[in-house]
């Protein structure tokens, strides 16, 4: 999506504070309410063809971790036929990220939701963000870098990840790094709107 053709809009307002409630909530407890996250992405999704609203109900319904890579394809053909790559590869890599336990559900939901609303701009704002963050923790809890070797592999060889042994205090705020992100595409879409009315 072009962020240059969306107003500042009751859209816009309806999301800033909903971005700002998944990033003080994954900081201060680790876990997002169910609710702000249907809310997000529902605001998120308006606008949008019909089948980005059954694709996404399916997203925030399915009950089953290990098998929500089953949605990655229907995702993926869906962005085929609407032309929608973005929110099809959000989509596909949040249901793989979650169902190998490479983060949690609620990331998952919210990087859908800044795909929804900052399109390609979004989603890669959102993953350098995040590469960014986790190696800044790394550096500033001092973890050793061998430990990304030993993950990588894992990683291209779409294998489950052993959550396990990761302490919860170690953990990055994934879902809060992106809710940053959507905040700044909300800026970015006052900012335009307000340029292009000029």
């Amino acid at each position: 999506m072009d962020l240059s053709t969306n107003h500042f809009s009751l859209t816009t307002l309806l999301l800033l504070p909903l971005w700002l409630a998944v990033l003080i909530a994954d900081l201060r407890w680790r876990r997002i309410p169910a609710v702000v996250l249907a809310a997000l992405t529902l605001v998120s999704l308006i606008g949008w063809l019909w089948p980005w609203w059954l694709l996404t109900g399916a997203v925030l319904l399915w009950p089953w971790r290990k098998s929500a890579l089953w949605l990655a394809p229907f995702a993926l053909i869906v962005g085929m036929i609407t032309n929608e790559p973005a929110v099809a590869t959000a989509i596909a890599a949040g249901c793989v990220g979650w169902a190998l336990g490479w983060w949690g559900g609620a990331d998952g939901i919210v990087l859908l939701a800044l795909a929804l609303r900052g399109g390609w701009p979004g989603l890669i704002g959102g993953a350098a963000a995040v590469l960014t963050a986790g190696l800044a923790l790394m550096v500033i809890r001092r973890r050793p870098w061998a430990g990304v070797l030993t993950v990588l592999p894992q990683i291209v060889r779409l294998e489950p990840l052993d959550t396990s042994e990761i302490p919860a205090e170690s953990e990055m705020p994934g879902a809060a790094v992106l809710a940053a992100v959507g905040i700044a595409v909300e800026v970015v879409r006052v900012i335009v709107s307000r340029l292009a009315v000029e």
